[in-house]
């Protein structure tokens, strides 16, 4: 069975002038990410279409070092769209799709909804930020989102996390990890400090945020898409703050 362990990346859709997805800079990110020790890459943002999202697969997959986990963002609100989406994602070559039911589902039909996807899916399921249900077909990981306490929750059991602020300082997030594996405890809360202010920024300010520490930092971050919108010039010089010595 497919084992999820380290530093997971979603990656980042940067986008043109016009909107569209911005392919050079796309593969040029995931290539400069590629030297990092990073367990893989998550692709394909809700913002996107569906062919949108087959695109950045498509590309990512092309883009990423041999050996690097695949996983696509497959969540759609219909059962039959997600695994659509998943299978798709499957013939490009991604081992394991990444999904979160719509908020409207509660309880016995949200559990239905990951059930029914992993019925479908030709990859292996992984439930996106909350407890999934048995089932042959979705991994049973000990993931964690929490990326201002990566090094605890690694001590408390997690196998894997998904860092957005990998996007712009893979390195320092890698480091966090390779502490947690070699038990260098003081190493590690010591980097964990360290993200720690632009975790909070991003966190606060959402993915423009994050487009301007990966600008900031020499990866192609751009402008949001909409309903996103720019980040007000007030917060960049706080973004630059919280750069100042971390290993990109």
């Amino acid at each position: 069975m497919l084992k999820l362990q380290g530093i997971l990346v979603p990656v980042s859709t940067p986008f043109d002038h016009r909107g569209d997805v911005y392919k050079a800079k796309l593969k040029s990110n995931v290539e400069r990410l590629n030297a990092i020790a990073l367990a893989g890459y998550v692709a394909g943002e809700a913002v996107l279409t569906a062919e949108e999202k087959a695109q950045v697969w498509e590309w990512v997959a092309a883009s990423a070092k041999p050996g690097k986990l695949l996983g696509a963002a497959a969540s759609a609100p219909s059962v039959r769209e997600t695994v659509a989406l998943a299978n798709r994602a499957a013939g490009l070559g991604y081992q394991f799709a990444f999904v979160r039911a719509a908020a409207e589902y509660t309880g016995e039909t949200r559990q239905l909804y990951y059930r029914a996807v992993a019925d479908g899916a030709r990859v292996p399921v992984v439930v996106d930020g909350e407890p999934a249900p048995a089932h042959p077909n979705i991994l049973p990981v000990a993931l964690t989102h929490d990326s201002a306490n990566l090094f605890a929750a690694f001590e408390g059991g997690a196998s894997a996390a998904v860092v957005p602020v990998a996007n712009a300082i893979p390195y320092s997030v890698q480091l966090i990890w390779e502490a947690f594996r070699q038990r260098e405890h003081e190493a590690g809360t010591d980097w964990q400090q360290r993200i720690r202010p632009l975790v909070a920024l991003v966190e606060g300010h959402g993915v423009a945020a994050l487009k301007c520490a990966m600008d900031q930092n020499s990866y192609y971050g751009g402008v949001p898409r909409l309903p996103w919108t720019p980040l007000a010039e007030w917060i960049k010089p706080s973004i630059t703050a919280a750069l100042h010595d971390l290993k990109s």
